[in-house]
């Protein structure tokens, strides 16, 4: 098993090297999506944007209930690392694929049945909705292989393991954008290829992730049945907390969607086509806050609480440099970004609006994806949870309302913005409260073991 390397040398080094390796792999997920909506965008049909914008706000949802999961491996696995428990590590490996695969099948079998009436509630209808739910019915059963794989790409970034985590999720890319046009226009499935290519890409994951985790890296125990049953209640104190606090974000989504509908198909493929493009532009963000969490819980494991604030501070540095420079090269790229993707009008309206600035605004979200990270693997994560509920809904509902009353489409986009502006700077103020917190626990304690004889 590797040492916990996180507790030793530069903070903003391992964030650069953890995160650098991670944002190659995200990128080549996000940029498949992309290439998933330019495929589509080639058939000529105007509601496919508009199906694909539906169904992503519900597989956003499942995706969220995946990194939940995730989240919560990764803080187990990386605090028994860091203690350097060798058997701890290995069972909670084990216990958290387990209680992953537990907690996900029952849920894609609900989706999966009521897929039609959800798609109705977000407002989807006609051959609109009739795509949309021919393109989720082949994915949601998939959501088990999707959290399992996503669990152990947790396990990797809590071993320190940068190029594991890289290469799982660069093949989950690589096999959906290879296999898209084959299966889009070689075979003539339409979106429906799209969803198989996607599926295809789950499994490709998983069979690289049970390699990594189980043949090479050995980090698997026996299922002890007591052990587990004692164990699983653990893991879903972080596991709930983070998974309500990821599915704050469909929330929102579902909620911009919804009022995006009232403008119309046009609008709602003007968001879709944002919605894949952000998490491309910002991955490094992503990647930022799939690591940070990794890195503070060896140390916290590892009782060193300045190395855990130097976490946070050196990843606002970095977010504020990456977003700067993602927001120049997103105004620099506008042109070729609006004619790649030969949307109507209002669609291109939208796109225009976010690459000419608003983007910046994702500063803000990057602050809350860090932080959100920082509370869930150092042993709050309601506070992410209870900070994220509020930000999908007083800090959506109400903000993207009112802008597309004064704004119409594009008013939603800035209110979205600004609503996650506001939470980003509260959720900031508290990591910080609560860093200085630990920090004074662990000196009280350190002052009294120092005093007793």
């Amino acid at each position: 098993m590797q040492a916990a390397k996180f507790t030793q040398g530069s903070i903003t080094r391992h964030l650069l090297i953890m995160s650098g390796s991670s944002m190659a792999g995200l990128v080549t997920l996000f940029i498949s999506d992309l290439i998933d909506m330019y495929f589509l965008s080639l058939l000529g049909e105007a509601e496919i944007a508009a199906a694909v914008g539906f169904a992503a706000s519900i597989l956003f949802f499942t995706t969220s209930i995946s990194i939940g999961l995730a989240i919560a491996c990764g803080a187990l696995v990386s605090k028994a690392t860091g203690s350097g428990n060798t058997e701890l590590t290995q069972e909670s490996v084990t216990h958290s694929c387990l209680s992953a695969l537990a907690v996900t099948a029952p849920l894609a079998l609900l989706t999966w049945l009521f897929i039609p009436e959800i798609l109705s509630a977000l407002g989807a209808s006609g051959v609109t909705s009739i795509l949309a739910e021919q393109y989720l019915v082949i994915i949601i059963p998939t959501l088990p292989i999707l959290a399992m794989a996503m669990s152990a790409g947790g396990i990797m970034r809590a071993q320190g393991d940068a190029k594991g985590a890289m290469l799982l999720t660069m093949l989950g890319g690589v096999t959906n954008a290879a296999l898209d046009p084959i299966f889009i226009f070689g075979f003539g499935w339409g979106i429906e290829g799209a969803a198989v290519a996607t599926v295809l890409s789950r499994f490709a994951m998983l069979a690289y992730a049970y390699h990594q985790i189980v043949n090479r890296k050995k980090l698997v125990s026996s299922i002890n049945k007591a052990r587990y049953l004692k164990t699983f209640p653990q893991y879903l104190s972080i596991a709930l907390p983070a998974v309500l606090t990821n599915l704050s974000t469909p929330i929102g989504v579902a909620i911009v969607t919804y009022n995006m509908a009232q403008f119309g198909d046009s609008a709602v493929a003007g968001n879709a086509i944002i919605s894949r493009l952000q998490p491309v532009a910002f991955a490094g963000l992503f990647a930022l806050s799939g690591v940070v969490g990794s890195i503070a819980g060896q140390n916290w494991g590892a009782l060193k609480m300045d190395r855990v604030e130097d976490c946070l501070f050196k990843s606002m540095r970095l977010i504020i440099i990456y977003c700067l420079i993602m927001c120049s090269l997103l105004w620099l790229l506008k042109p070729l970004i609006i004619r790649a993707f030969n949307a109507s009008e209002e669609a291109n309206e939208l796109i225009a609006l976010f690459c000419n600035g608003i983007s910046l605004l994702f500063l803000f979200s990057g602050t809350s994806m860090v932080t959100n990270s920082l509370f869930n693997n150092l042993g709050v994560p309601h506070f992410s949870t209870i900070l994220n509920m509020l930000r999908a809904t007083l800090g959506t509902l109400p903000f993207v309302t009112i802008g597309g009353w004064l704004g119409g489409a594009q008013g939603i986009l800035w209110g979205l913005f600004l609503g996650y502006a506001l939470f980003g700077v509260i959720g900031y103020v508290l990591a910080i409260r609560y860093l200085r917190k630990l920090r004074d626990i662990e000196a009280r304690k350190t002052n009294a073991n120092t005093a007793t004889p």
